[in-house]
């Protein structure tokens, strides 16, 4: 029941969002709104499912209802779709907090750091010449023993996990939102330059057009929605998950 509720709250506003502001895009037909700010709301103060059907549902009756009927079954997938990966990511990085962005940034620096070390600077490396400004260096030969790169890449790996865990987690949040927000930019653009641009005689390489337009989108729904959630939380109209 109160799922229920929440999701026809969002919807309204999801609908009210993206009507109350509308900027034509002459070279697709599409348009810029603001849209995306309830939907990611919905994804930060409630579940998943929910910023779904409010995306979904929210959106594509604002595309009926004033004059952009073409886009409203693509707008339905595509928000339902940015909707539940927001509300999924946003849980999953609330869960794993540090491990688990830790253990991937590490992860990644130990792959990358051992894949090129071993594989172009292990053994006999040769250094310079070089030159810069007035100094000169002549060539320097060495043996690196693989083993040294699996030193320095655990010395990285540590150096990121300490960034990761001290700086960056606390910004995750805007992270799982613009991932989500990468698939409605990635999903407009395949539907416009398949789909809507030929049934409108727009020629299909005029989606590209609209791609920074939807980052903007996507920008300007984390800003409108994090400050907005923050103060719901802290007022006390919403719970921490």
């Amino acid at each position: 029941m109160r799922r229920g509720l929440e999701a026809v709250v969002f919807t309204v506003l999801v609908y009210v969002a993206t009507v109350a502001l509308q900027i034509y895009q002459p070279v697709t037909g599409g348009y810029f709104n603001l849209g995306e700010s309830m939907i990611y709301l919905a994804a930060l103060t409630s579940s998943p499912i929910v910023a779904a059907v409010a995306g979904g549902v929210g959106a594509s009756l604002a595309d009926l209802t004033t004059g952009y009927a073409i886009f409203a079954p693509a707008t339905f997938v595509i928000k339902f779709a940015e909707g539940y990966l927001a509300g999924v990511l946003v849980g999953l990085f609330r869960r794993t907090r540090q491990k688990a962005v830790a253990a991937a940034s590490v992860g990644a620096v130990y792959a990358l750091g051992l894949y090129y070390g071993v594989s172009y600077w292990a053994g006999r490396v040769v250094f310079g010449p070089s030159s810069w400004l007035w100094f000169s260096l002549s060539s320097i030969e060495a043996f690196i023993p693989w083993y040294g790169w699996l030193l320095v890449t655990v010395l990285l790996g540590a150096v990121v996990v300490y960034g990761v865990t001290k700086y960056i987690v606390k910004s995750l949040e805007p992270l799982a939102l613009l991932i989500a927000g990468s698939l409605m930019v990635t999903g407009y653009f395949l539907y416009e330059y398949f789909v809507s641009n030929p049934l409108t005689g727009r020629p299909p390489i005029n989606a590209l057009y609209e791609v920074p337009v939807n980052i903007g989108q996507a920008v300007s729904g984390v800003i409108i929605s994090l400050p907005v959630a923050v103060w719901l939380y802290r007022a006390g109209f919403v719970k921490q998950k």
